[in-house]
């Protein structure tokens, strides 16, 4: 009985559907991922689920990210940076990355960000990168500043590194100054390395310049005005004009740029000791120094902004020098907005006074766009406004396009101011075609016979 029983259950055991089996697909799964070949989606290991796919998280651009990526990470994320539409984001992901570089590798930071400053980026990329080099190893920082191509960035660079050494030892960085080159870096790591003492005085910082040799003086003193007068002119004119007549002579121009920058009314009336306003000081004794910072203030007033010197040359204080700076005034406004320029010129009320603008319009605008410059002086109706602009226009036009300014020149009214302007441009039209100057002397209505018999010989 027992033996038919066993038997019996053995079969009904074994039949399909009631087959017990061992977890195979999970056993070897899990041992298949120890292994490292990662198991298909949706398959279970020790009872939990795997994710459907792996999809890597997006990389992270905040501060303290960027402040633990290794180099190779580094230089990866300014590669990618480059894909990146231009603007105010991406400028400040740049100078994080580069901060981050120059706490790895200082020199090539840099060097990079040197590079990218003269492709347009902002200063403090590099200004950022040079703070972190110089409190790390100063004097290497401050051969590379010196060696840069670039003047205006070696002084930009030479004193960022010299002012944050400063900061940490100012002995040592004084030290090394004498041995920087070229002699220009060696000013201005000096200004930038003015002791604690001047540093929290200018008049104090302008008595300490004063006792360096040679040209370090000069070089240190024109620095340390340059920022005081940016700050408080009238402070910094009352100083200067205390000194020596050697010292004012050699610094005037300086304080003059840079006051009429911040104040130019200010500064003009204190140039023409015409100030009456308390806070400016004493006043400017009349001399040579005085017309050396008038000169200086206006002419610095005409380039940076031709129409507020149009305004203040209007003006009953600078009515005296109207006519004697029209040309400049209308040149240098032309350079920047020509229409605007031509529109001034033709209001001006005294006839010699408007040539002279539209001559200055004309010669300028040529220079620039000689096509728009011709439509503008064909527009004119008067006939001497339009010869005016024309020979000067020709005149400015010859120079490099002799052939084109004899043809316009034969447009002027005037029999004389024709000749005239015509050979001028000849003369020039000769020097590297004769050839063609000679075909035109020949058939030009413009010209008598005996002038073209004097010009053909």
């Amino acid at each position: 009985m027992a033996l038919g029983l066993g038997f019996g259950l053995g079969v009904f055991l074994t039949r399909p559907g009631f087959m017990i089996k061992e977890p195979q697909n999970e056993i070897q799964m899990e041992e298949g991922f120890n292994q490292g070949s990662p198991p298909p989606p949706g398959q279970k290991i020790a009872g939990k689920k795997l994710a459907q796919s792996a999809t890597p998280e997006p990389r992270k651009w905040d501060e303290k990210t960027i402040q633990g990526l290794s180099l190779r990470e580094v230089q990866s994320r300014l590669q990618e940076l480059s894909t990146w539409a231009p603007g105010a984001e991406a400028d400040k992901m740049e100078v994080r990355l580069v901060k981050r570089w120059a706490s790895l590798e200082p020199a090539s930071a840099c060097q990079y960000a040197y590079q990218a400053v003269l492709q347009g980026a902002d200063e403090s990329l590099l200004v950022s990168a040079l703070e972190i080099w110089a409190r790390v190893v100063p004097a290497e920082a401050s051969r590379w500043a010196a060696a840069l191509g670039s003047p205006s960035l070696r002084d930009l660079s030479v004193r960022t590194v010299y002012q944050t050494w400063a900061q940490t030892d100012s002995s040592a960085a004084l030290k090394s100054i004498s041995a920087l080159r070229p002699a220009s870096a060696r000013g201005t790591a000096t200004a930038a390395t003015a002791p604690p003492q001047a540093q929290k005085s200018f008049s104090n910082a302008m008595q300490w310049a004063r006792a360096l040799p040679g040209p370090l003086r000069e070089k240190t003193l024109d620095a340390i005005l340059g920022e005081w007068t940016r700050r408080d002119p009238p402070g910094a004119a009352n100083w200067l004009i205390q000194q020596p007549g050697d010292i004012q002579w050699a610094m005037i121009s300086k304080l003059a740029a840079e006051w009429v920058k911040k104040d130019p009314y200010s500064a003009l009336s204190w140039g023409l000791g015409q100030s009456a306003e308390v806070s400016l000081g004493s006043k400017l004794a009349v001399g040579p120094v005085q017309r050396k910072f008038f000169e200086a203030a206006l002419g610095t007033l005409i380039g940076t902004d031709p129409q507020a010197a149009a305004n203040w040359l209007a003006s009953p204080i600078g009515e005296p020098f109207f006519t004697s700076r029209i040309g400049s005034v209308a040149g240098r406004w032309t350079s920047m907005d020509p229409l605007e320029a031509a529109g001034w010129s033709l209001s001006l009320p005294r006839e010699s006074d408007r040539n002279a603008a539209l001559g200055a319009v004309a010669g300028t605008w040529a220079k620039t766009d000689p096509q728009a410059a011709g439509q503008w002086i064909s527009s004119l109706a008067q006939a001497g406004q339009r010869d005016t602009a024309l020979s000067a226009y020709c005149n400015s036009l010859s120079p490099y396009d002799a052939a084109a300014a004899a043809q316009w020149a034969e447009r002027i009214s005037s029999p004389e101011l024709r000749k005239n302007t015509i050979l001028a441009a000849i003369h020039r039209w000769k020097q590297y075609d004769p050839t063609a100057a000679r075909q035109f002397i020949s058939t030009t209505p413009s010209l008598d016979p005996n002038t073209k018999s004097d010009l053909l010989r």
